[in-house]
């Protein structure tokens, strides 16, 4: 009985590695917007610091999905719990693809709309590691949280829309205009990331409410 019953947890040691895993997010969105400001040597290196924020992230995504899978954090739903650290773990992996192609398709000078769209990314990060936090308690303005991330999803798309209008418009290469928009579209799916992320909470939130 004994044994049977030390696999059933309190959510604490979860919160605490979920917590830990969400700190990712803030973390490489910073580290992107400091890309996109960066000149082209810069953004080299800070692309590696990058690359080992994602591998951190991954390191701590497979520390929550062993602690999930080998007990019961009540009272949530296990399926739940691992699709939601999937999608923190997705959503840093975009961040990351996003600082990785700037560099990969040598993208010099970038538009100041892409600018904000960083601060868009670090805004729907910060908004996302709060919420995360707030699961302990399942706090009932964590409804703020996931409505401020779509909202800025919504901007985000606006400036994407904006951002390929006058790409198309530019007198660039065709070698160019592609590998610009390859990188505009990394940018897109990383803020729509954290929308299927505001999404995960809101459903494990009012399953759990």
């Amino acid at each position: 009985m004994a044994g049977f019953l030390s696999r059933f947890a309190t959510q604490h040691k979860v919160q605490d590695l979920l917590n830990e895993q969400a700190s990712f997010l803030v973390r490489s969105a910073r580290t992107l917007a400091d890309m996109v400001a960066a000149g082209t040597t810069e953004r080299v290196e800070l692309n590696r610091a990058l690359h080992q924020i994602e591998n951190d992230a991954d390191a701590c995504n497979h520390l929550v999905l062993q602690e999930i899978g080998s007990r019961f954090i009540l009272p949530y739903d296990r399926g739940d719990l691992i699709e939601l650290t999937g999608q923190i773990d997705t959503c840093v992996d975009l961040i990351d693809e996003a600082g990785n192609n700037l560099v990969l398709y040598k993208i010099g000078e970038v538009h100041e709309q892409l600018f904000e769209m960083a601060d868009i990314i670090i805004q729907c990060a910060e908004h996302a590691i709060t919420a995360v936090g707030k699961l302990k308690k399942i706090e009932p303005s964590i409804r703020t949280e996931w409505l401020e991330i779509n909202n800025l999803e919504n901007r985000a798309d606006q400036i994407y829309r904006e951002l390929i209008i006058d790409l198309f418009e530019s007198d660039r290469s065709g070698k160019e205009i592609l590998a610009r928009k390859i990188t505009l579209d990394s940018y897109e799916a990383a803020v729509d990331s954290f929308e299927t992320l505001a999404s995960r909470i809101e459903l494990l939130t009012l399953k759990e409410s």
